[in-house]
């Protein structure tokens, strides 16, 4: 039921073999060829030429007590996400190891590298309604490094905690030597919709300038016969200066439909806003805030249960120029993207029940 342990209660001691890709076209009238759209997007962020968002293979081993995942990448998305990285960093997708901690409460402590708990939308194409990604999804972590561990309190509530080297960092912020912590909340409803409460809270400055920042991830999703949805908020505030009584703020609403025209075809649409008038998060080249509405439609076929192509329009407008036509900054973009995706999940070996 709940994402950490859902694969972790039925099998043990074997290995699985991970792999995924997704091809891309993002074409648009208002941009230059294989010009990014804007520097607060990080996944389909090429426009007027063909590209990989990521390419991923990965091995999992899951045993009685001992779990562990190895993954690497490559792609657009590891260019431009992880480029505050070290350069031998870059391709880490995941890299973790972990200890159960209770075998009947299926609870277990992980250490290294993992995907983040913050959000509903994930790299993988394949977890999203969308084929682009949410602005609230691009500007929170994608993935985070630490210590992370799982309590379901029963089988409609489970509990997480995290302590962490910073907002989306393998390596810590120089003369940072403050961690970061996290926590997060799920519930299930009798009608099996899920509501998620996600915080953070540390400081992505160093020592001498620090500010505490504090961010908190809503969102609630559930189905209703061919109908899904995702109702979502990012609310977060950060010290305007070190030790302050006072903060800035930024935050994001989106609302997800989707529908299902038959079972290999969907649609979905998306509504959204970002505001992060002081520039907390989102860091553009020409110093102008990102202040962005967002609305989007995509069609989905699927011809297998491991691939599916997608077509998505997206307009985005800002109320100031935070996006690019070639050499000039323009206040709202419009584009069409193509998405090829396939991944593939291979056990090896026998599977064995846990007793």
């Amino acid at each position: 039921m709940f994402a950490q342990g859902e694969q972790d209660s039925t099998t043990s001691g074997h290995w699985t073999i991970s792999a995924f890709g997704e091809a891309y076209a993002s074409v648009s009238p208002d941009a230059g060829r294989s010009q990014r759209i804007s520097d607060f997007q990080f996944n389909h962020n090429r426009l007027n030429k063909l590209a990989l968002n990521q390419g991923m293979l990965g091995a999992a081993y899951l045993g009685k007590q001992f779990r562990m995942d190895l993954a690497a990448h490559l792609g657009t998305y590891a260019i431009d996400n992880y480029a505050s990285e070290p350069a031998q960093l870059r391709s880490v997708y995941k890299a973790y190891v972990g200890f159960r901690l209770s075998q009947k409460k299926n609870a277990w402590l992980d250490v290294g590298v993992f995907p983040s708990y913050i959000g509903f939308e994930s790299v993988n194409a394949f977890d999203n309604a969308t084929l682009t990604r949410s602005l609230l999804a691009e500007n929170s972590p994608y993935f985070l490094t630490g210590i992370r561990s799982n309590f379901p309190l029963n089988k409609n509530n489970e509990i997480s905690l995290f302590m962490l080297t910073g907002w989306q960092r393998i390596i810590p912020q120089k003369h940072n030597s403050m961690p970061s912590i996290g926590y997060q909340w799920v519930h299930i409803f009798p009608n099996n919709s899920k509501f998620n409460w996600s915080v953070w809270m540390g400081t992505d400055h160093p020592d001498s300038t620090r500010k505490w920042r504090y961010f908190n991830n809503f969102y609630w999703q559930g189905k209703q016969g061919k109908w899904a949805y995702t109702l979502g908020f990012d609310l977060g505030a950060e010290q305007k200066l070190k030790g302050a009584g006072d903060y800035h703020l930024w935050y994001a609403p989106v609302v997800i439909t989707q529908y299902s025209i038959t079972e290999k075809w969907r649609t979905a649409f998306r509504l959204e806003r970002y505001a992060d008038p002081q520039r907390i998060v989102t860091k553009s080249a020409n110093g102008y805030a990102a202040i962005v509405n967002s609305q989007s439609i995509n069609i989905d076929y699927t011809p297998r249960s491991n691939m599916f192509f997608r077509i998505e329009w997206r307009r985005l407008k800002g109320t100031e120029p935070v996006f690019y036509r070639n050499s000039n900054d323009i206040d709202r973009i419009n584009y069409l993207t193509f998405s090829l995706a396939y991944q593939l999940n291979k056990i090896l070996g026998p599977s064995k029940k846990i007793n």
